[in-house]
């Protein structure tokens, strides 16, 4: 009996939720139902990576995506048994319920995380790919970029009276 309790200690499973920010990170811990603990460190490798050292048993680990959410997957996921990072626009406890600070939000980060109320959004570790996934992102920026600017021409045109077809647009040589 007392065997079954010390593994069923040492088996401790903390869902810790990580209210992100360029200067510091909030970080809340949450075992049976409870915050057992309350993090405030700067957002650096070594300061998270401490705090989540000091954990005993299975560490489960959700932030919001943002800015450095790819960075902080690439250096924190083996630190811990499950990197979740949500899409914050789904997290509808966080955005819309009642009083709202990083302390509040990161341990509603862990209730959600707990109950697998989180939509993950994919990151990689590979640091190839996270550098191609940026090329990639900027490509599409890129053409948002010439659409609105393309819809910005044709609205002028438009308040003056002309009217320019798609193929104008589409084809250099119907351009004169």
């Amino acid at each position: 009996m007392l065997t079954l309790m010390r593994k069923e200690i040492a088996m401790a499973t903390y869902y810790i939720g990580a209210d992100v920010h360029s200067n510091n990170t909030e970080l809340a811990i949450e075992q049976r139902g409870k915050i057992v603990a309350r993090y405030s460190v700067p957002t650096t490798i070594p300061a998270i990576s401490t705090v989540l050292s000091s954990l005993q048993g299975k560490k489960i680990l959700a932030m919001e995506e943002g800015p450095m959410a790819g960075w902080l997957f690439r250096n924190l996921n083996e630190k811990v048994d499950k990197f979740v990072v949500s899409e914050p626009r789904r997290n509808k406890l966080i955005t819309c319920e009642g009083d709202k600070d990083d302390r509040i939000d990161s341990g509603k980060l862990a209730v959600l995380l707990r109950g697998n109320f989180l939509k993950a959004v994919h990151h990689t570790s590979d640091d190839h790919r996270a550098h191609l996934k940026h090329w990639i992102n900027l490509y599409h920026d890129r053409v948002r970029d010439a659409v609105r600017d393309i819809n910005k021409i044709r609205a002028c045109c438009r308040m003056h009276g002309v009217r320019i077809p798609r193929k104008v647009v589409r084809n250099h040589v119907h351009r004169h």
